[in-house]
């Protein structure tokens, strides 16, 4: 990634002690620290603006896509396979419940943009999908902006082209899993009213740290966990996605 250095920071640092009243006056004040990623990420910023343009097109013209089977099969294998290499391994544009619980606390402690605008693709995504959920609901970033979830489709495909058998959960069975992912929530949200740490580590439920964050290098216990999901994956749809994602 790139790394930008200021000259205001650096004419700071070398200044000597009986040169610091001239320095401080001839030294503008400091930018937002929020505009220095802004400006190194453009490599990210650019391509992903791109990205949401095409999903937005193809979301208001979705008549005309979805009229065209073959289109929309190859169109949305391409914009899976571009959400989970390019914008959850390359860019890291993956939300999290923690994102959910640090946004609640901010406005219960004293709410500051600067210290969400510092990483700009993840503020970029949260703007589309907080604007997506007002219109079409959260199924513009759980079907096609969630790398994990991506991937778990891309896998499915898989399983299917190699005929392996997809389990249907009996809809008894089905209603009492449901609720798991919301019972999540609530957890984590109440943990965190008395410790924001404890909800980060309660936060593990979701694998993106360990598959996207940390591409499977990491503790053992967290590796099986997120295999684990994924092998379900292999025979029930999305599984995370239908019974254990708090977000």
């Amino acid at each position: 990634e790139v790394q930008c250095h200021t000259p205001v920071a650096a004419s700071r640092t070398k200044a000597s002690p009986a040169d610091a009243p001239v320095a401080e006056a001839a030294v503008p004040d400091a930018p937002p620290l929020w505009q220095e990623p802004w400006r190194c990420r453009w490599p990210a910023i650019a391509p992903f603006s791109l990205m949401l343009i095409v999903l937005s097109a193809a979301l208001v013209f979705q008549e005309a896509v979805v009229r065209r089977p073959a289109f929309y099969r190859r169109f949305r294998f391409a914009y899976l396979m571009v959400t989970l290499g390019w914008l959850g391994w390359w860019a890291g544009g993956h939300l999290s419940v923690v994102n959910v619980l640090t946004f609640v606390h901010s406005l219960m402690t004293g709410f500051q943009w600067d210290f969400f605008l510092l990483d700009p693709v993840i503020f970029i995504l949260w703007g589309y999908v907080a604007a997506a959920l007002l219109f079409l609901g959260r199924g513009v970033y759980c079907g096609w902006l969630c790398p994990f979830g991506a991937l778990q489709e891309l896998i499915s495909e898989g399983a299917r082209l190699f005929r392996l058998p997809q389990v249907v959960v009996p809809f008894t069975l089905h209603e009492r899993l449901w609720p798991i992912k919301y019972v999540a929530f609530l957890g984590l949200f109440a943990v965190s009213l008395g410790s924001t740490r404890l909800a980060f580590v309660g936060a593990e439920i979701e694998p993106f740290k360990t598959v996207m964050s940390m591409t499977f290098v990491r503790e053992w216990p967290f590796v099986a966990y997120a295999l684990a999901l994924l092998l379900a994956g292999l025979f029930v749809e999305r599984f995370f996605c239908r019974y254990v994602c708090p977000l």
